[in-house]
């Protein structure tokens, strides 16, 4: 009868509603939460069980039943009495077994502290400033872990919609859940399934939270949730397993302020007091150990988010001790021998300071405030392509590098030796913090994201640093860097253009750090080089004469050891010899071998055209011949250079001229100008090869650096017209080639540049004046180089 009167009322003063059950499972509403009345009475449910608990309606769907069902409910609205119809739907689904819950939270989440991380992304998650994790007899399955923070909180109806229901679409399912609710973080926990991390951790967790409403006030009650995994069994269905979920009136935890405590217990003991020391550092790892100044991440613009405090302690007074004894990586960074801080603007432009203090040599260090560098032109070829611009950068960021030299004895001085082991070397590598908090999976120890240790592989050990003596932080901010977004299965960034432009401007500031080191190992090995150990062939002879002359018998040998002496001079001359010419071809090669495919390819074009358009064979055989006699001058150019031969007359003109010959394409392609002006019959003494390939590696250079300039200049709408000269003169009596270009000019100190391994491009060797110089000590004549109005190279014989 009553039900008959609920149906004759529906019509006009009831609303509907539509909800869908599975079969054997329970419905839960929360009355008061969600349609804002308080319920009295709820009636119907013939395929189900009703219990009305205050605000909570619950609707128990009977075994094997499914199809449509009504209920009725009335409740007190502010507006006055209500009745609320809700047809219900009840369908067959998928019925997993308890046991998924363990099987999912075993794949994604690999070991203990990676568990106990993914809890910590849930507080930061939730606005969290303050995290307190107490690891309780953890030696023991009778300890504890306790995960306490003062976030957000959760409500009664959130803990059941949401945190109870895996991978739950709450955190992606609107743009507005992209950040969390009071300081704008970027969710870390996607997936939803960090919550149910905890099962690794222990068999059971007791968790505790008080939540805010949408105003900021506190609610006023506590929910408590309480689940034993080790009820998860292959012989029950998930929706067999009873979970404790009840409201506290009287908040017994957080009494003064929101947050959530979660308490694991009957735990798996802890091994010893490394895996201690490695949750501290991989929890540690999440905030970043420094806070950077001047970095142009200002918060102007931004949220001002405190980040968040994390606190490590245990009821334990002996491993708090332990604790607190693992030196923070905050506290190594200031050992750092080199240290480098920068930021980089929208444009590319970075501003930096570098420094440089190695205990064992009080006397060399060095300080260097306030440089600045266009990055650009570290890596000149990807950005020609790909012209930085508003629309693709990836935003203003900063860096921090910290480096150590990792030789035996230079730790010890340091005091490091032990430090390095522990704590810097399973640290090393370059990581990515976005607002202060760490972006996975950068500077993990198999993400190698910059291929720092296969660049050392592939360059010289001085030209490069590897990944374990260096530690990176980039700064990005959600506010400064909004192209720079995770993928969604959290492992790194997108890779689009902002992300690319950002990945070689990154790799472009490492060159740069890798050469302000550079100068600093250049000064330590001059210092470590004064007493140059002596060859031991010439010892040898040394040792002989003087044996010889103390026996009165120098007349008599004197003629036998030199002419040892000289002939060993001659075949260390001759080895010599052979590896500077072997450098020169190896260092040359590429480009000849590209110009003369390109020829090639120009020529089976023309032979193609040929077959297709037979009336125009005179037209396309003129071009054949032209590209055939182009090939032959750069077969015989190439020749010049990789054909073995000793010292010879050779003349200038016909070198600067090869040199043409080889960057024609090159300097067309590029639009610069060049010119050979002087004497065209001068002749030197040298090695045909050699000399090409000086000239040419300067050339090779120039070339490069004006294409920097050009970059500069239609970024700065600039008219500039790229120049090389090459003249060719006597200058007191010395014949000399110098070439000259119109670019920027010399950036670092010319003895710098001449050093092994030195170079400011990203793919450079850093070997090329460093073999011109040496080939022209091997002609007796000299290499010099300075400014004026560009660069100016000479090579005086």
């Amino acid at each position: 009868m009553i039900i008959d009167l609920f149906k004759h009322l529906e019509d006009s003063h009831s609303k509907k509603l539509t909800y869908q059950v599975a079969n054997r499972s329970t419905l839960t509403i929360d009355a008061l939460s969600q349609w804002e009345i308080s319920p009295t009475a709820v009636f119907g449910g013939e395929k189900g069980n009703l219990i009305l608990n205050n605000s909570l309606i619950h609707y128990y769907v009977k075994e094997d039943v499914v199809g449509d069902d009504i209920i009725y409910v009335q409740g007190n609205s502010k507006s006055g009495q209500e009745i609320i119809k809700l047809e219900i739907q009840i369908v067959n689904t998928f019925r997993p077994r308890a046991r998924i819950i363990k099987i999912i939270g075993q794949e994604l989440i690999s070991n203990d502290v990676i568990a106990l991380v993914e809890l910590i992304k849930n507080s930061y998650d939730a606005d969290a400033t303050n995290l307190t994790v107490s690891l309780n007899d953890i030696f023991s399955d009778e300890g504890s872990l306790i995960i306490k923070d003062d976030g957000i909180g959760m409500s009664y109806e959130k803990v059941t919609n949401v945190w109870l229901e895996p991978a739950t679409p709450d955190k992606k399912s609107k743009e507005e859940y992209t950040y969390s609710q009071y300081y704008q973080r970027r969710f870390l926990g996607e997936k939803g399934i960090g919550r149910f991390a905890a099962h690794r951790l222990g068999e059971k967790i007791e968790l505790t939270t008080r939540a805010k409403n949408n105003v900021g006030e506190l609610l006023n009650y506590e929910t408590q949730v309480e689940i034993d995994w080790s009820a998860f069994t292959d012989d029950k269905y998930l929706t067999e397993i009873p979970i404790k979920v009840e409201k506290q009136n009287i908040p017994q935890v957080f009494i003064n302020g929101s947050g959530t405590l979660i308490k694991i217990t009957r735990i798996n003991p802890w091994k010893n007091l490394k895996a201690v020391r490695d949750a501290v550092l991989r929890i540690r790892s999440l905030e970043s150990p420094i806070k950077p100044l001047n970095t142009g991440l200002d918060n102007d613009d931004t949220i001002n988010d405190p980040g968040i405090n994390i606190n490590i302690e245990s009821n334990d007074p002996a491993l708090t001790q332990n604790i607190n004894d693992i030196k923070s990586l905050k506290d190594l960074l200031d050992t750092a021998f080199y240290k480098f801080s920068a930021s980089v603007d929208e444009k590319g432009i970075i501003s930096y300071d570098y420094s440089f203090n190695r205990p064992d040599y009080p006397d060399k260090k060095r300080n260097e405030e306030s440089l600045s560098a266009d990055l650009k032109g570290f890596n000149i070829n990807w950005f020609e392509e790909n012209t930085l611009n508003p629309v693709n950068t990836p935003g203003a960021f900063h860096i921090d590098f910290f480096a150590w030299d990792l030789e035996t004895s230079a730790l010890k001085v340091a005091g490091l030796a032990k430090y390095y082991r522990e704590i810097i070397g399973p640290n090393t590598g370059v990581r990515i913090y976005r607002d202060n908090f760490r972006v996975w999976p950068y500077g993990e120890d198999d993400d190698d994201w910059l291929e720092l240790d296969l660049n050392r592989l592939n360059a010289p050990k001085e030209r490069s640093v590897s990944r374990n003596q260096v530690f990176g932080i980039i700064h990005i901010s959600s506010v400064k860097n909004p192209f720079l977004v995770d993928q969604s299965n959290r492992e790194g960034l997108i890779n689009n253009i902002q992300y690319q432009h950002f990945y070689n401007l990154v790799s472009s500031s490492i060159t740069l750090f890798a050469k302000e080191r550079k100068k600093d190992k250049i000064n330590l090995e001059r210092v470590s080089q004064k007493k140059v150990l002596s060859d031991s062939v010439t010892d040898s002879i040394n040792l002989l004469r003087d044996q010889i002359h103390l026996n009165e018998h120098t007349n008599l040998y004197k003629d036998s050891v030199k002419k040892i002496e000289l002939s060993y001079r001659d075949k260390i001359n001759d080895v010599l010899e052979r590896y500077m010419m072997a450098a020169a071809i190896g260092i040359s090669y590429s480009l000849p071998i590209h110009e003369m495919k390109l020829r090639l390819t120009s020529i089976k074009h023309v032979v193609e055209d040929i077959e297709k358009n037979p009336l125009l064979q005179d037209k396309f055989l003129r071009k054949l011949y032209d590209d055939i006699k182009e090939t032959e001058a750069i077969v015989n150019a190439v020749t010049s250079i990789m054909s073995r031969q000793k010292k010879q007359k050779v003349t200038l003109f016909k070198v600067a001229n090869n040199v043409k010959i080889l960057k024609e394409r090159e300097l067309e392609k590029y639009q610069i100008d060049f010119e050979i002006t002087g004497d065209k019959t001068l002749e030197v003494e040298a090695v045909p090869g050699l000399l090409n390939t000086a000239v040419l590696n300067i050339v090779d250079n120039a070339i490069y650096w004006l294409r920097v300039k050009q970059l500069e200049s239609r970024e700065q709408l600039a008219d500039f017209k790229a120049k090389i000269s090459i003249h060719i003169g006597i200058h007191v009596e010395k014949p000399y080639i110098s070439i000259k270009d119109n670019g920027n000019g010399l950036e670092d100190p010319f003895d710098l540049l001449v050093e092994p391994y030195y170079s400011r491009k990203t793919d450079g060797l850093g070997l090329g004046l460093y073999l011109v110089n040496e080939i022209m000590i091997r002609f007796g004549g000299y290499f010099e180089g300075y400014n004026e109005n560009g660069a100016v190279f000479n090579l005086i014989f």
